[in-house]
């Protein structure tokens, strides 16, 4: 006869229940967020939080000061280099006469013809369908006379340093605006929502302009007009559709002409690299939230008693 087996056997503790991930940090495995599925809003929260934080690390930073130009004649010696230029170029552009007491008429050619014969000869004798051209004599005259006309593409133009300073000086206000920039954005959204992805990759455009190439600082003074210029690029960029060019500007509380002109400065401020692909977005959105829990205070334990 067997002996019974023991009570501690017989009687053994039930195993401990699954884990499960989402209560537990430690077992959470950091899948790839699906830019398809992520609300707008959360996309706001995170275009809107960036911005907070360029403000406020750069803060009241003035624009670029407009080039001086000297206001005493004597000194301004470059007008007087620009009207020598041009008094040059003019001089270039008049045909030279010919030598005095010879005509063009008088030159003979090897066919013992002059060439104002030869030139009459050869142009009424060309036929085009059975049709005798008229002719024109002074057509050669002509090609010679455009064709001494040489004209420099750029020579006027300005250096690029004064124009990176003239296009970012467009995005400055005046005075700061008075809502903030997370009341700027919610504003933008109520009445103009838009997707998840050009709310990141106005964000991105941003990033790029003010913290990878540093070519522009945000400030509460242009970040508003920033925003509202990447986000109008965006959206053309990314979406079919987009929103009256009217109503987008009333909206963002810009004149029709003067949102244009942020477009515009905006595209070249971006060097119109203006594509993003869905890793270039991922990306951008984890570095994001890696930026929010690191600036997120930490809460204390509150005690008892």
């Amino acid at each position: 006869m067997d002996d019974p087996a023991p009570a501690s056997t017989a009687h053994s503790t039930p195993p401990p229940p699954p884990p499960v991930p989402s209560s537990d940090p430690s077992l959470a495995v950091a899948a790839p967020q699906d830019l398809f599925q992520l609300p707008a809003v959360d996309a706001l929260r995170l275009l809107s939080a960036s911005l907070e934080r360029l403000v406020r690390a750069t803060g009241d930073v003035p624009p670029t000061p407009p080039p001086r130009m000297p206001t005493d004649p004597q000194l301004s010696g470059l007008q007087a280099e620009k009207a020598s230029i041009v008094r040059a170029a003019a001089r270039s552009r008049v045909p030279r006469p010919t030598t005095p007491g010879k005509r063009p008429c008088d030159d003979d050619d090897s066919s013992g013809k002059t060439k104002l014969q030869a030139l009459t000869t050869t142009t009424s004798t060309d036929e085009i369908d059975g049709v005798t051209l008229k002719p024109q004599p002074h057509a050669r005259r002509l090609t010679t006379t455009a064709a001494s006309c040489i004209v420099v593409v750029g020579a006027d133009a300005q250096p690029a340093n004064l124009q990176h300073g003239a296009i970012t000086r467009k995005f400055y206000s005046k005075n700061e605006p008075p809502m903030s920039v997370r009341q700027y954005l919610a504003r933008l959204h109520q009445f103009c929502p838009m997707s998840a992805a050009v709310y990141l990759a106005a964000s991105l455009y941003i990033h790029r302009l003010a913290v990878e190439e540093r070519s522009l600082p945000v400030t509460r003074r242009n970040a508003h007009r920033l925003v509202l210029a990447a986000l109008r690029v965006a959206m053309k960029a990314l979406e079919d559709l987009a929103y009256p060019h009217a109503k987008f500007a009333r909206v963002g509380g810009v004149s029709e002409t003067e949102l244009a002109r942020l477009e515009i400065s905006f595209c070249f401020l971006a060097g119109f690299e203006l594509v993003v692909s869905e890793e270039m977005l991922r990306a951008h959105c984890d570095v994001l939230r890696e930026e929010g829990r690191e600036r997120r205070p930490e809460r204390k334990p509150t005690t008892g008693g």
